[in-house]
């Protein structure tokens, strides 16, 4: 049905893509897999002759065997619109935030179909229930900016599937969820696969989304490097088994620490998103050093709680600060704590270079246009950004080091506490071990507090110290690492761990739970 062969691409004088040859069967489900800067959302794009701007395609894209790259724009889209469609990694940029998302679905359907208003509703209704927003009190009236990060996601996946279209290419379209949520949106995918004769292409990082798929080809360098389901057991090719060995973070062993007085405390705080309670009730404390885990299914509120501590939403409750008390959305806590936001593309200015974006939390201060400098680039130096980094601007930087430059801004101010939301959602497991290597660092350099969102559970067992699980915006269990993943009590924290546990290649709750279940089993 869909056929690449000797793909090409190119920006300028640099080759991007180089002899790319694939073929799509109806029905079939292809992984592409790799490092980031592998080429493989370039090929996902492809599929849609889509390239970026200033990049170039060669070779051919057939679709039925018509070539698309050989056809005018608009006999493209016509095709296109009824063939495939692309499920965008950053559901945040592919949304319009002056629109509802009632409306954004309907947009599809109405450009593209002659069904009438009320049919289109109703189509709008199905979309929202089968990706679950129905089911979490989302409504076609809500905004983007009223949805939590996986939500988002899950309307830009009702958007590729409007149409019922013969190809969904899905670039990383899980990466901001967490594990169970995940696994619903991907047998959505499935279910809707087998029931349209749809092919599905899953575009990365991820081994255990790969696991999903018939067929899972490895690219590098802009080529596919090996291809076959034996890449997730047995993998031959260097990027293939770099893939395998990153998806285990380690880190330094920590020294038990004594008590130590909570440099923040909040209790009983309730955060408001679009008029709606999204966090109510909720208590905690974090200490200096210490690592505070906040996990917790799509929607739960783990965002929306930092964002309310933060004053970026409307928050009561009480907040403590190093023995002071605060009024609630009081900007003491944010002249004390830096952040770093789930998306680092849209947090950042795009006319504006990196050393400036490092330096804007130190306009609230009193140094000077030159002081401002040197300590963001002193900043960027820390996180491995050294050189020219500070006079270029964001989209002259990959993922990764986008992130650097987000954690990079956040410690610029010289912060108590670190607020980090899915710090590397969207880094490939090479680059999420750098990170959070860096985190680890940083907190033992300084002395920080580090509370982070996360859905990688991994990197919650690698990292954190402590962990609060949230369902419907109330803590329902924490507690140590330990703790949490060899003896879950809640019905969430149960559901998170065992579908991390299904993983390739691992089990979240590590080593000692893996050995009591085996001294458990008969004959054990």
């Amino acid at each position: 049905m869909l056929e690449l062969d000797r793909l090409g691409a190119r920006a300028g004088r640099t080759t991007l893509l180089s002899d790319v040859s694939l073929t799509i069967a109806p029905g079939e489900r292809v992984a592409i897999v790799g490092a980031s800067g592998s080429g493989k959302s370039l090929t996902g794009r492809a599929m849609l002759t889509l390239p970026p701007s200033g990049v170039t395609y060669s070779g051919a894209v057939r679709l039925d065997g018509v070539d698309l790259l050989s056809l005018p724009d608009a006999e493209v889209a016509t095709r296109r619109a009824a063939a495939v469609s692309i499920i965008f990694q950053e559901p945040a940029t592919a949304l319009n935030p002056v629109h509802s998302i009632g409306a954004q679905i309907d947009e599809t359907i109405r450009l593209h179909t002659r069904a009438a208003a009320g049919e289109r509703a109703e189509r709008v209704l199905s979309l929202l229930e089968r990706t679950g927003l129905t089911a979490a009190g989302v409504g076609p009236e809500r905004y983007p900016h009223e949805l939590s990060g996986g939500q988002r996601q899950r309307v830009a996946i009702a958007i590729a599937l409007a149409l019922s279209p013969r190809v969904v290419v899905a670039d990383e379209a899980t990466s901001a969820l967490d594990a169970v949520t995940s696994a619903r949106i991907l047998d959505l995918l499935e279910g809707l696969t087998a029931a349209n004769d749809t092919a599905l292409v899953l575009i990365t990082h991820d081994l255990a989304v790969a696991r999903r798929a018939d067929r899972v080809l490895v690219m590098a360098d802009g080529r596919i490097a090996e291809e076959g389901r034996e890449v997730l057991t047995r993998p031959v090719s260097a990027a293939g088994r770099a893939l395998h060995d990153a998806r285990h973070i380690t880190l330094p062993p920590r020294p038990a620490k004594a008590a130590r007085d909570p440099v923040l405390a909040v209790r009983d705080v309730r955060v408001e998103r679009g008029g709606r309670p999204v966090v109510d009730g909720v208590s905690f404390t974090v200490a200096p050093g210490e690592r505070l885990a906040l996990v917790g299914g799509s929607g739960s509120g783990k965002t929306s709680l930092v964002r309310g501590l933060l004053g970026l939403l409307p928050m009561t409750g009480a907040i403590t600060l190093a023995g002071s008390e605060l009024p609630a959305g009081s900007p003491v806590l944010r002249d004390q704590a830096g952040m770093v936001f789930q998306d680092p593309a849209t947090s950042f200015n795009p006319r504006f270079s990196a050393g400036r974006i490092v330096a804007e939390p130190l306009f609230r201060t009193l140094l000077s246009r030159k002081a401002r400098r040197e300590r963001a680039a002193m900043s960027l130096e820390r996180v491995g950004l050294g050189g020219d980094a500070a006079g270029r601007k964001p989209h002259a930087f990959s993922g990764g080091q986008r992130q650097r430059i987000a954690i990079a801004r956040a410690l610029v101010a010289t912060p108590r506490i670190l607020f980090a939301d899915e710090p590397v959602s969207a880094l490939d497991a090479a680059l999420r071990g750098q990170m959070v290597a860096l985190f680890d660092t940083l907190v033992r350099e300084d002395d920080l507090a580090l509370v982070f969102v996360a859905h990688d559970l991994a990197l919650v067992r690698a990292l954190a110290d402590r962990i609060i699980v949230m369902e419907a915006g109330r803590i329902v269990e924490q507690g140590t690492p330990e703790e949490i993943f060899r003896r879950p009590r809640h019905a969430a924290t149960r559901a998170l761990v065992d579908e991390a546990r299904d993983e390739p290649g691992g089990d979240a709750r590590g080593d000692e739970a893996r050995q009591d279940d085996e001294a458990a089993a008969p004959g054990g």
